[in-house]
């Protein structure tokens, strides 16, 4: 085991282990990948087994750590990522969940504490959820995409992978994977398009499509009715802050257009280029101003330790 990997759990044998991991930050820029992972964790009850060494791999002046009161004493929540195992009700197999903010250092050596616990597992198998802005309209649902996948994903989804063009600064996820295929792990990614014009998340319809997509690839059932509940109030939460833009009738005019596409096609906006991420990408202030300002005072930053 990597010496920057410390053990909170037992590790126990696993069936066939999938490996999944979300990493907010550049990959996930809405927090939607993290709230997938969050709720299949909870749904599959999940179990801590690690977690890496925030003084190795975190800027703790940039991701700082918070305080927190329980039963009136206070306690240090450091930010990391923590690895989760979990069984998935229906499947056949066991999945491991790695979440937690993207590293701001040795990004290298935060590639192979995986890799390691990976091979320490007996898993040859992971992929990573993501999200990213798209002109997509919020009141359908999110597409997803299947990226960079090895054919293993592409059976196991049951879609073709695209292979992205994209050249240009990256993320963890990225090199993450390319380590892990250079090592013959079988790697892919899923990416939630969400709404560009709503540059707050997580997004509910995003999460309820990537937790479906897991489902797919293990055989399993997870209920999503929560997720509806949480669906109906975004909706609601942005159609209140529509009327609260500079020009609510062209920003309702290009949703139209959205959705007209989306219905004709749905497989256009699959086909969107690849972006930057949602951080990288300046907001027309005319449209989204109101709408931003509403949603951020509705909706937390994803917590970026991967933990609730």
């Amino acid at each position: 085991m990597h010496e920057s990997l410390q053990l909170t759990g037992e590790l126990k044998d696993l069936r066939d282990p999938l490996v999944v991991g979300a990493f907010w930050g550049w990959s996930d820029g809405s927090g939607s990948a993290m709230g997938a992972i969050r709720y299949v964790r909870s749904e599959w009850h999940g179990t801590e087994v690690a977690n890496v060494d925030p003084d190795k791999f975190y800027d703790l002046t940039v991701a700082r750590p918070r305080v927190r009161l329980r039963n009136g004493e206070r306690s240090i929540r450091w930010p990391g990522t923590r690895f989760h195992i979990a069984t998935p009700t229906g499947s056949s197999r066991d999945v491991v969940l790695i979440a937690g903010r993207e590293p701001s250092l040795a990004w290298k050596e935060y590639a192979d504490v995986v890799a390691d616990f990976m091979q320490t597992i007996g898993s040859k198998h992971f992929i990573a959820l993501g999200s990213r802005p798209a002109m997509v309209p919020h009141t359908r649902p999110a597409p997803v995409l299947l990226g960079d996948a090895d054919a293993y994903f592409e059976e196991l989804i049951g879609r073709p992978s695209e292979r992205s063009q994209y050249q240009g600064p990256t993320g963890i996820q990225t090199v993450l994977m390319l380590h892990l295929r250079s090592l013959g792990y079988a790697t892919g990614r899923l990416t939630a398009l969400v709404p560009g014009y709503i540059n707050t998340g997580p997004n509910p319809r995003a999460i309820v499509a990537l937790v479906q997509h897991l489902d797919r690839a293990l055989g399993a059932h997870t209920p999503i009715e929560p997720l509806l509940g949480e669906v109906a109030s975004f909706d609601q939460q942005t159609a209140n802050a529509l009327g609260q833009v500079a020009d609510p009738d062209l920003l309702r005019e290009q949703i139209r257009e959205m959705e007209e596409t989306y219905d004709a096609d749905e497989s256009t906006a699959m086909r969107s280029e690849p972006q930057p991420p949602a951080a990288e990408l300046p907001p027309s202030e005319e449209i989204l101003e109101g709408i931003e300002s509403f949603l951020r005072q509705q909706r937390d930053e994803p917590d970026a330790g991967g933990t609730r």
